[in-house]
Parts: C-alpha cells; sequence; structure tokens
C-alpha cells in the first residue's frame, strides 16, 4: 500500500488522547496508516481486509468490531456502527434510533 500521508501525526495525537477511534471502510485504511490499527482487531470493506492485514491489523471478518479502544465497520456497516455507538454509551435506546432511521441492524458487534 502506498503512504497515504507524509506525516499523520495529525491522527495520532487524538488516538492518544482519551477519545474513542471510529473507523468506516476507507476511514479504517487511514487509521491504518497512522498505526492506530497496528495489532488492534479491525474490520474494513472485504476489498481491503488484505491490506489491513499486511499493516499488521487482526482482521475480523465481521460488519462491526469493538476491540474496546478502536470500532471498526465496512462501507455498508456505516449504520450499525452508528448503532453501536448509541448502544454502546447510556442515554439513549437503540432500538429507538433504529426506528426513527427506519433501519434494522444486521449481524453482531464482534467485541473483545
Amino acid at each position: 500500500m502506498r503512504k497515504v500521508f507524509a506525516d499523520a501525526d495529525f491522527l495520532r495525537r487524538p488516538a492518544a488522547a482519551p477519545v474513542l477511534p471510529v473507523g468506516i471502510c476507507t476511514g479504517v485504511m487511514v487509521l491504518s496508516a497512522a498505526e492506530i490499527t497496528r495489532v488492534r482487531n479491525t474490520t474494513t470493506h472485504h476489498a481491503a481486509k488484505a491490506d489491513l492485514a499486511a499493516r499488521n491489523a487482526t482482521v475480523i471478518n465481521a460488519r462491526v468490531v469493538d476491540d474496546g479502544e478502536l470500532i471498526s465497520g465496512g462501507i455498508t456497516s456505516g449504520p450499525d456502527v452508528v448503532l453501536w455507538l448509541v448502544e454502546r454509551f447510556p442515554g439513549v435506546a437503540a432500538h429507538q434510533v433504529e426506528t426513527v432511521m427506519e433501519y434494522e441492524r444486521r449481524g453482531t458487534v464482534w467485541r473483545r
């Protein structure tokens, strides 16, 4: 994979702060370029999984992967990632959000 950024420090700084990195599809590859996915459980679009694995990520075949410190998903699982975030943090019932969005989640979330 060719180098995406000359300097990915702008991604590493927030990842070192008390924030939860979330990547969907190409966003996961951007996080990978900053080595945020290195030796982490993650997923992305099926066509990029080999590239992700080559960057020392542990690729999980799931729509959404939550390794505790990184949440990732493939391109069509973006809504599933959002609903998982709603479910993971208290305050709003994910089922209510599904109803408003008129979207039903597919599959389960892989989590550590």
